[in-house]
């Protein structure tokens, strides 16, 4: 299996080929999730090699000296749900939890410059393990 590839951007990595129409819709979201440029700088991976792959074999995969803080991953729970949860893994502890697209860029730069921990999200995710966001 080849390794992902090195980019200077957020990888986002295809793991459920079943549905194309339905993969095009997720695959939309990413260009609108942030109308502040946050989503222009990451990378889509679409190789079929990757069918089935799970976190940790993906994690395996990661290119020496990958920069993010976190890696996205879109697989069949991503491509089957209404609300398109992509996995979300912090790489630094290996943490992981389902991300709405609209709420990975603020996770994304948070995380990048400092200014919040993967947990605070985690914290803050509903009770099926879904972070939508901050709740007043």
């Amino acid at each position: 299996m080849d390794m992902l590839p090195k980019v200077d951007a957020l990888l986002v990595v295809r793991t459920d080929f079943s549905d194309q129409e339905r993969w095009q819709a997720v695959r939309n979201t990413l260009g609108d999730i942030d109308n502040d440029g946050w989503a222009k700088e990451f990378e889509v991976v679409e190789d079929p090699a990757y069918q089935g792959l799970t976190a940790q074999q993906i994690l395996a995969l990661l290119p020496y000296g990958y920069q993010d803080p976190i890696l996205v991953i879109a697989d069949k729970v991503t491509v089957d749900s209404q609300e398109m949860p992509f996995l979300v893994i912090e790489l630094e502890v290996t943490w992981e939890m389902r991300v709405i697209p609209s709420e990975i860029p603020g996770i994304h730069a948070n995380l990048s410059i400092g200014n919040m921990d993967f947990g605070e999200f985690a914290e803050n995710a509903d009770a099926d393990g879904v972070f939508r966001g901050f709740h007043d």
